[in-house]
């Protein structure tokens, strides 16, 4: 999420700004073709000791600059939650800033330091001579007492506070941080060689659109690649049963049971972030349940001249409610999978509404409660 952090605050600046995970550094930025920024973040829980010019922390870091060729000279930032010892502090971005004295005090403490851990770098700078250790100590900003993990929301909400509607803050990070999970997880698997700062702002702007009142947003967790593994937990709820009395196979089954499943986790969300009502929902219920009524009394009255079986009218009253379904919970908010997943929770009785697709369901239904045979 530091990357989310700093990414939004330089693309206000620079939209066409890159960032990559994990090339040259944790994180770096590059404009106009080459490497522009370096950031090396250090996160520590609980700890008061400050980050000094001795710290292995400090040390780790500057091998990894180290590495850089002296032909590339990018910004080296160094984000810790940790605070910088008066040595370090003078490399802070400001007016106190003193990268000559700096020097002094990092080449003193590298020579004093008898930490095992951090020699070889220290040797290594030591060895350098002064012009490349001026050079490379000049480029470095420290970056410290920044916020822990857990403070990260109220940055976000800070630099992103030109979008957020008040009131749904939560949900608007909530959503952030889910498309972000997913771009983290490309960027350090390659398969997405980096992100730009207009990326970000296209996101935030689609994240804004589905925030707004005849609209909602999709819960990121919701577009995860289901697998039929989840049919397990699902195995004996009574809009499982109500499958199985239609005898669908067993691909479109599971199907089913990912629309309900989707479906009840978006409800979730929604709820979760105060996005939607019962009373909305129940009205939305209420509309489904006014589809399925028409259909299916359609079906089973032309079942009785068609000489169709009963599962084959169960069959075909949900494709069809698949495919004329026009219930809308808001107005733009228009996703298909959400509308056949609640179908299937009115198949299960809930929202104070009982649907099915057989044409016997109610008494099978009523056996099922009653622990007769069906």
């Amino acid at each position: 999420m530091r990357a989310l952090a700093e990414l939004g605050k330089r693309a206000s600046v620079d939209p066409a700004v890159v960032l990559r995970l994990e090339v040259l550094d944790d994180i770096d930025f590059n404009s106009g073709g080459s490497a522009s920024e370096l950031l090396q973040t250090k996160h520590h829980l609980g700890e008061t000791e400050k980050v000094t010019a001795k710290s292995v922390d400090f040390w780790r870091t500057m091998n990894v600059w180290m590495d850089l060729s002296l032909d590339e000279r990018p910004l080296l930032r160094m984000v810790t939650t940790q605070i910088a010892d008066e040595d370090l502090g003078l490399l802070r971005p400001g007016a106190d800033r003193d990268s000559p004295e700096a020097l002094r005090r990092i080449v003193e403490a590298a020579s004093a330091s008898g930490n095992k851990k951090s020699q070889p770098w220290r040797d290594r700078f030591l060895q350098l001579d002064a012009v490349d250790q001026l050079e490379l100590v000049d480029r470095i900003v420290i970056d410290d007492a920044t916020p822990s993990a857990s403070g990260l929301d109220s940055e976000l909400i800070q630099t992103f506070r030109y979008a957020v509607t008040p009131g749904k803050e939560k949900a608007f990070l909530a959503l952030l941080k889910g498309w972000w999970a997913g771009i983290a997880v490309r960027l350090l698997d390659r398969t997405l060689p980096a992100v730009t700062g207009n990326d970000l702002a296209v996101e935030v702007a689609d994240i804004v659109d589905q925030l707004r009142l005849d609209n909602l947003p999709v819960d990121p967790d919701v577009r995860q690649r289901f697998d039929e593994s989840i049919t397990e937990a699902y195995k004996d709820r009574q809009f499982v049963q109500q499958l199985l009395w239609v005898a669908l196979d067993r691909e479109r089954l599971w199907k089913a049971i990912r629309d309900y499943h989707r479906s009840y986790s978006q409800r979730s969300f929604w709820l979760r972030y105060q996005l939607v009502g019962e009373q909305e929902l129940d009205r939305f219920a209420f509309k489904l349940y006014d589809e399925w009524e028409q259909v299916f009394d359609a079906e089973v009255g032309r079942a009785l001249d068609g000489g169709r079986t009963a599962e084959e009218v169960g069959q075909e009253i949900m494709s069809q409610l698949a495919r004329t379904s026009r219930a809308r919970l808001r107005d733009r908010f228009d996703e298909p999978w959400f509308n056949r997943g609640m179908f299937q929770a009115l198949a299960d009785g809930e929202l104070g509404y009982r649907i099915g697709w057989h044409p016997d369901f109610q008494s099978r239904l009523e056996g099922l409660l009653t622990g007769a045979t069906v």
